[in-house]
């Protein structure tokens, strides 16, 4: 079965259900050329037979078509409500023919009186009895010569029309192809013409459900690309019936919301989706044809939601098991092994919300009883949550989210803490305990976003100890720091709460190591080490253990950012190792790692910040926040190391899967900034680098917000823009200064120093330097020193000999090349050579475009040029087709973003009309007529 959706008006605004429109069938090619090469040759029976919604109808539906263009075609789809006249079905199909019948017998004229249609075109008669029809519908058919006949739903075709096809089948006409669909569990194996065939091909085709593959083309082709994870959360809901997939997608109030979601998202997306009218529809309908018991079963395979054995099934619906085999014979119900349930999860949602609330309840009431103990804990809680039983809800709902944080999954366990702490029925003591553990492991998941509004409604709740409530603002607090813009809210959460008598150490500690992080907002050196300094005191009367490490995690990432204390004396404060099966233990641990690693990327120590990083990962499995947190420092090592390829694509994956959360999503938007700005699109780095949090350094987080005005700034000395690169130098440095955190002026010293030298702002450059010299002499940074060495070069280049320069900059660049950076190295390269230094400008070139610097390259090779060196053409051979040439792909950059011919042609040192000859390609390979439309387009 395949969906097209029109993406234009039947869609509408988000939040419009719109009804997906099917055209040809998606990923059925095998069925569809069985389905071509059975009808070409006459006289043919064809039977495709599939459970309802599996995509029957359009396979016909696209057969018609295709033999349309060759001979008269009629198609009727057969409706119970209506096609139980005599000869219903066949009265359909004869009346639209427009053509001239062939010779006739006296036998056709009884047609006429059922068929007024065809009334001029056959002989008079008067015999109207049935088998006087059933004859002359049979002589009628023989005579219209070449033609196809298609009967969708034959299962409800009238008994006189069956006899007539049943004839026809028997002694065909030669010209004759007769196509039938049905569901084999209403009519048997033998199809709704029993097992003859007569003198005609027969061809029996079963459609089957789409596999995993097909769902995700189906998807696409109704709204688009689709994530992996929404594809298998599609897959599990509809069980691979395309009626199902696309009518779901289609009542989805957002689809695009399924492109870049992941497992999480994309289950509450698609539960968050009504149930589509046609599947409700659907399901009334078959459960309206059942008989009263049946219906029962069906609906208590409804509440149970899951297959079940037999027994139990018959148990909960109180009926006896001859009607689960009926059911079962009619696939209303399918078998899962020794299970039974519904055929698919939408369409027992569908039966669900279609009963009466006191039915409902009393099912699941029943659910409880028969289920007993034995049942996992989160089919207990569904069970008693909607009979109602608040003490057997909580008492199950408490060790669902227990086995879920047991095994790991936090979302799910959050999910059931949230809506246990939700219940207005919850005892005072018991939404006390819930409480604390809802803020406890609100902080490993990485669902903050759901947590949030949640501990805040709980934080004035009056049922709560004053000391539980201060809790929850230590908790809410340490989720605000996540968040875009709540770092001053964050603040003041915790400055109240960690005051309140009776708070737990462990919480208190956790909510004063915030004051101690100076990455966290504009904090002074001296106030983060004062908080610093009291949190270490009572870590070291506490005994080891998670909440020990814990507070280590939150402090050992800002000690070595001070330079208060080496990695490895940080590292020995570490358990080595922790019990395997003590989760919350190993992620505390990990986070630590992780925290440290981070650290050490900035400082420029990468080898053991891989190191620390591979341990740390690899006990985050369980906690979402910390492992997006250090694969964030892993795509920022990889920038640094030059490894680009794909780096963009893995970047923007992390930065929307933890959209809402700044210190994740920032850093991947710094990344995605650096790596346009080496690509030349420049609107596109723009836009990365003011989602990190750098047009507000109160709320964002320092390092990256130092990180991004460096980029910034490097991107308006590019321009040629120096007056406003010196502005957003400024504006790093004063951060800088105040804070006094110097392991962060690596980008930004050498950037702002060299800003300050092209405006001639010597002594300003020479005060940066001292500065930055005086303020790492304590830390241990070999990037450091690097970046300090690169900003002399830079204050040498505009004051001092070139020969003096050059020397500076061909150290610094060995400097970072030993460090294993090599874009910087070579754009350090790059200036020495320019001032005489003997390097190759087309070795640089080289190396930029390994890099994927195409701007650095072409840059390079205009160098080479002028110096009179040859300098093979990067013109695109012939032969490139509808692709981009090497040329053609940089200059599209380029004109994506918004570049003139005369722009382009500067920055990649080419003649205007060489650009406008290539502009003119990619503009017709693209398809657009005009410049406006290619950049509206990218």
């Amino acid at each position: 079965m395949g969906y097209q959706a029109d993406r234009a008006a039947e869609r509408g605004a988000p939040g419009v259900w719109f009804r997906p429109a099917v055209t040809a069938p998606v990923a059925r090619d095998r069925e569809l050329a069985a389905l071509t090469e059975a009808a070409k040759w006459p006289p043919s029976l064809v039977l495709v037979e599939g459970v309802a919604g599996v995509g029957k109808g359009t396979l016909v539906a696209e057969l018609v078509r295709r033999q349309r263009i060759e001979h008269w075609v009629a198609a009727r789809r057969c409706d119970p409500s209506r096609h139980q006249t005599p000869f219903g079905v066949l009265v359909d199909l004869l009346s639209t023919y427009p053509r001239a019948l062939g010779p006739l017998g006296q036998a056709a004229g009884a047609v006429g009186s059922l068929v007024p249609e065809l009334a001029d075109r056959l002989p008079s008669s008067s015999d109207t009895s049935a088998a006087a029809v059933a004859t002359g519908l049979r002589e009628v058919i023989g005579a219209m010569g070449r033609v196809t006949l298609v009967v969708e739903d034959a299962q409800w075709a009238d008994k006189w029309s069956l006899r007539v096809l049943r004839a026809i089948v028997d002694d065909p006409p030669a010209a004759l192809t007769l196509v039938l669909t049905y569901r084999p569990e209403q009519v048997g194996a033998s199809g709704p013409l029993g097992p003859r065939s007569g003198r005609m091909n027969r061809t029996r085709i079963v459609v089957e459900p789409l596999g995993r593959d097909g769902v995700e083309l189906l998807a696409a082709e109704v709204v688009g690309e689709v994530s992996s994870a929404a594809v298998d959360a599609l897959w599990r809901r509809t069980a691979g019936l395309p009626f199902a997939v696309a009518e779901l997608v289609g009542a989805m109030g957002d689809p695009a919301v399924l492109r870049d979601a992941d497992g999480t998202s994309a289950e509450q997306a698609l539960d968050r989706a009504p149930v589509p009218w046609s599947v409700r529809e659907e399901m009334t309908d078959q459960v309206r044809r059942l008989s009263t018991a049946a219906a029962s079963v069906v609906r208590a395979a409804a509440v149970l939601r899951v297959p079940v054995p037999a027994q139990v099934l018959c148990a909960v619906a109180g009926a006896e098991m001859i009607e689960v085999g009926r059911l079962l014979r009619r696939a209303v119900l399918v078998e899962t092994g020794p299970h039974i349930g519904i055929r698919y999860p939408l369409a027992a949602r569908a039966v669900y919300e279609s009963m009466p609330s006191g039915e409902r309840r009393r099912l699941h009431e029943r659910a409880l009883a028969v289920l007993g103990g034995e049942w996992p804990a989160h089919q207990l809680a569904t069970h008693a949550r909607g009979a109602g039983a608040v003490r057997e809800w909580v008492r199950h709902g408490v060790r669902a989210a227990e086995e879920a944080m047991a095994a790991g999954d936090d979302d799910t366990a959050l999910g059931w803490l949230t809506d246990l702490v939700a219940e207005p029925a919850l005892p005072a003591e018991e939404l006390a305990r819930l409480v604390t553990i809802l803020c406890g492991h609100g902080l490993r998941g990485g669902g903050h976003r759901e947590v949030i509004p949640v501990l805040e409604r709980l934080f004035t709740d009056q049922r709560l100890p004053e000391r539980v409530r201060a809790e929850v603002a230590i908790g809410l607090g340490l989720l605000l720091m996540r968040a875009p813009g709540d770092l001053p809210r964050a603040d003041i959460k915790i400055r109240s709460a960690v005051r309140t008598p009776g708070v737990a150490e462990a919480w208190s500690l956790r909510g004063v190591a915030i004051f101690g992080m100076p990455y966290l907002g504009n904090r002074s050196v001296e106030e983060c080490r004062r908080w610093q300094n009291l949190v270490f005191e009572r870590i070291g009367a506490m005994p080891r253990g998670p909440a020990r490490t814990a507070l280590l995690a939150s402090m050992v990432q800002s000690r070595l950012t001070l330079g208060d204390a080496s990695a490895a004396d940080l590292e020995d404060l570490l358990p080595s190792a922790v019990d395997p099966h003590d989760l919350e233990h190993l992620e505390q641990l990990s986070r630590a790692r992780c925290n440290l690693a981070d650290v050490c990327a900035w400082l420029g120590h990468y080898d053991h910040a891989r190191a620390l990083l591979a341990e740390g990962l690899r006990g985050a499995a369980s906690a979402p926040y910390v492992r997006s947190t250090g694969l964030g420092t892993e795509v920022r090592l990889d920038w640094m190391a030059g490894r680009w390829a794909g780096l963009a694509e893995r970047a923007e994956a992390i930065a929307v899967a933890n959209a809402g959360s700044l210190p994740v999503a920032g850093e991947m938007r710094l990344v995605q900034g650096w790596l346009a700005i080496a690509a030349g699109d420049l609107a596109r780095a723009k836009k990365c680098l003011r989602e990190t949090g750098m047009t507000d350094p109160e709320t964002g987080v320092a390092p990256v917000v130092l990180s991004a005005i460096a980029a910034m700034t490097t991107l308006l000395l590019d321009r040629g823009d120096i007056r406003s690169a010196c502005t957003h130098a400024d504006a790093g440095v004063a951060l800088l200064r105040h804070q006094r955190v110097w392991a962060w002026a690596g980008d930004l010293t050498p950037v702002a120093v060299a800003a300050y030298a092209a405006a001639q702002r010597f002594e300003d450059a020479r005060r940066l330097i001292d500065q930055a010299a005086t303020g790492i002499a304590t830390l241990d940074g070999p990037f450091l020193s690097a970046a300090l060495n690169t900003a002399r070069a830079h204050l040498a280049a505009a004051t001092e000999p070139p020969h003096t320069a050059a020397s500076l900059y061909t150290a610094a660049a060995a400097e970072h090349q030993s460090l294993g950076l090599p874009h910087i190295a070579a754009t350090l390269t790059e200036r020495a050579a320019l001032l005489g230094a003997p390097h190759s400008f087309l070795d640089l070139a080289k190396t930029y475009e390994s890099l994927g610097a195409v701007i650095a390259a072409a840059r390079c090779r205009h160098h080479a040029r002028r110096a009179g060196t040859p300098v093979r053409s990067t013109r695109g051979r012939r032969g490139y087709g509808r692709s981009l040439s090497p040329r053609e792909t940089e200059i599209a950059h380029l004109l994506a973003d918004g570049r003139t011919n005369r722009e382009i042609a500067e920055t990649l040192f080419l003649s205007r009309r060489t650009v406008e000859d290539h502009v003119a390609n990619i503009l017709r390979k693209h398809g657009s007529p005009t410049r406006a439309a290619y950049v509206a387009d990218n």
